[in-house]
Parts: C-alpha cells; structure tokens; sequence
C-alpha cells in the first residue's frame, strides 16, 4: 500500500514538472509570439517610412528636374536678352554716329540755304513783274522757316526747291490773273496775261498795253494786233483750244 503510493506521488511529482515545463514553455511561446508581433508591426512601420521617403524621393527628384529645366530656360532666356542688349548697344552707337554727322550735315546745309534763299530773292527781285504778291507772300513764308529751328533742314531745304521748281514753271506758262494797278495814279482791276518771262499784257478798260523782258516800260499795243492778244486771253483762260498767236513783240535790232 505504502509503495503504490510512494509510486503515485511520484507520478504527481512527475505530472507537476511536466505542467511546470509546460506552462514555462508556453510563456516563452507567447513572448516569442509578442516579439514576432512587435517585429512584424516595426517591420510594417519600417516600410511605411521607407514608403514616405521613396515618395518623397521621387517628388524632390521631379521638383529638382522641374527646378533644372527652368534654370535652363532662364539662362536661354538671359542669353537672348543679352544679345538683344548688345544688338540695342550697337544700334545706339550707329545712331549716335549718325547723329553727329546729322549735326555736321546741319552745320554744312545751313549757310547753303540762306545762299539759296538769297539767290531766289534776288532772281525774283530782277525779274518780270508778275504775281508780286503771291511770290513775295513765298519768300515771306520761305524766310520765317528758315529762321524756325522746330523745322528741320530737310523740310528747308524741300521747301526751297519747291519755291525754285515754281519760278522755274513760271518761265514754261501762258497764265491769266488779276491785278489791281495804278493807271495815272487811280487804283484799277487788270486782267494780265503772263508769257513765260517774254512778255506781260494787261487790258484796263478795254485798251491792251505791253511789258517785254527787255523793255519794263507798259507801252500800247497796237490796234492791229488787238485779234491776235485776244486771242492769246482766250487761249490763257481755257476758254478756247490752244493755237498759234503772234504776240505784240518787237522784231529783231537791226545790225
């Protein structure tokens, strides 16, 4: 009785450790189990880190190629731009050089102007007496612009030649205009015919008198050729087709 239950505690003993490995063994597992968890859970942080900064590398990579391509852009750009710089630059030189002989070329034209307009006063000074007024009033207008510095020496000297184109018309045309003149001190309207600078004849009261280039005297024209200076009225004021006329003009000196 005593050895079966020497051999029964025995048993109890036995079962007892086994339950004590057991449950020390299990704890272990658990432990192991935690750290597996804990791991797993680091490892799945861990990867969302490496995740973030994967994107984050990507993105700073594309901001820095974004960053590259508009520095590239830009120094294009500046490029240009310095090349529009020194484009501008070389252009201001040449005007400035224009510039300088534009002033070297006004120093120059200046007097040549007042000796055209002084060689064209006194042409008209010497010349026939026809339409005194209208080309003195062009003289007047011609010496107020020279002495106008806003107008430039090209628009002077345009006009000069203008003013010098007309006289030179004057000498090619059969014109009529009217007149008031002075017969025996007592203002009257004329009707006169200006031939080129041959001639001038003037009708007053149904009378025709003559001025030649030669003779600045106004002297009567004779009766006979009355026809032939009507004629040549007619023919100045369109009123009839151009013809031939014989003027009141004295023939050739006898040698």
């Amino acid at each position: 009785m005593s050895v079966m239950f020497k051999g029964f505690c025995t048993v109890l003993v036995s079962g007892a450790a086994v339950l004590a490995v057991a449950g020390a063994v299990h704890a272990q597992l658990d432990e192991a189990i935690d750290v597996a968890r804990r791991s797993t859970a680091d490892g799945a942080q861990a990867q969302a880190q490496i995740d973030d900064l994967s994107i984050a590398t990507d993105n700073a990579e594309r901001e820095y190629l974004a960053v590259n391509e508009q520095i590239k852009s830009q120094r294009v750009a500046i490029e240009q731009k310095n090349v529009f710089l020194r484009s501008q630059a070389n252009e201001l030189n040449a005007l400035e050089s224009q510039l300088e002989r534009v002033g070297n070329i006004e120093r120059d034209l200046t007097p040549m102007l007042l000796e055209m307009f002084n060689a064209l006063e006194d042409f008209i000074g010497g010349d026939m007496p026809f339409l005194t007024d209208v080309r003195a009033g062009r003289l007047d207008r011609i010496r107020r612009d020279l002495g106008d510095a806003a107008i430039s020496p090209a628009e002077k000297y345009r006009v000069l030649l203008n003013a010098y184109e007309i006289e030179s018309a004057y000498g090619r045309s059969l014109n009529v205009y009217s007149e008031e003149v002075l017969i025996d001190g007592i203002p009257q309207e004329a009707s006169i015919l200006q031939m080129g600078r041959i001639a001038l004849i003037r009708a007053v009261e149904g009378s025709y008198e003559v001025m030649t280039h030669d003779n600045r005297a106004w002297r009567p024209v004779p009766g006979s050729m009355t026809a032939n200076v009507q004629r040549a009225f007619r023919i100045a004021n369109e009123v009839t087709t151009p013809d031939i006329f014989v003027a009141p003009l004295p023939g050739p000196a006898a040698q």
